[in-house]
């Protein structure tokens, strides 16, 4: 299936043995690949070859004849890059441009970030919702909270939750609380590696 961008968290449960394997795209390259404006599939899981067309060339049964994780990657990486190989897949370079000005100054407001990039406010929002399939203040979120993990799984057991809201430029603690739960669906202490001390945990659960 394709995974669409969600703008939330969703479960998405596996029954007891099953093993689940997939390629994910860097921001703004998945409408390239796809060849369709990546919001039509925002919050949406779709069969993926209901969107590629290639269910003749079996790439369900391709995939579910490998034994292992890294077998079913591979079979994966060659669907798709035997795919691309009849395309010719276009990247928005202006969006791939204002995704690497979010992850260097998040603080921007759109306006500034579409002049940097030679866009009207309007038209560089219409072409991230295109090419990343939400706006550019969500996306700053979301790569705001990735990094966020980064760094609880670089500090280990030595989290100190407000200095760690700072560091991931959050306002305060408690909007880095209320991100997490809205973003991942739990407390930034119930996020993998997120528990440290008791003292610590409390800190960061606090509403």
């Amino acid at each position: 299936m394709i995974a669409g961008p969600a703008t939330t968290f969703y479960d998405l449960r596996a029954e007891k043995g099953c093993v689940l394997a997939g390629l994910r795209f860097r921001p703004g390259t998945a409408a390239a690949v796809l060849g369709r404006p990546v919001n039509e599939f925002t919050n949406r899981l779709v069969p993926i070859d209901s969107v590629f067309g290639i269910a003749r060339d079996g790439t369900t049964e391709k995939v579910f004849a490998a034994t292992t994780p890294s077998q079913r990657v591979a079979a994966l990486q060659r669907v798709l890059t035997g795919y691309l190989a009849d395309t010719e897949p276009l990247v928005d370079t202006a969006v791939i441009g204002t995704i690497g000005l979010l992850q260097q100054r998040p603080h921007w407001p759109v306006s500034k970030l579409a002049a940097a990039v030679d866009l009207s406010e309007r038209q560089l929002r219409r072409r991230f919702e295109t090419a990343v399939g939400y706006g550019p203040k969500r996306l700053c979120r979301i790569l705001r909270f990735q990094r966020l993990l980064e760094l609880i799984h670089a500090r280990g057991d030595r989290i100190g939750w407000a200095e760690l809201a700072t560091e991931a430029s959050y306002a305060d603690q408690p909007h880095m609380i209320n991100e997490c739960r809205t973003l991942a669906g739990m407390s930034p202490v119930a996020l993998p590696g997120g528990v440290s001390d008791s003292s610590n945990a409390a800190a960061a659960d606090t509403s």
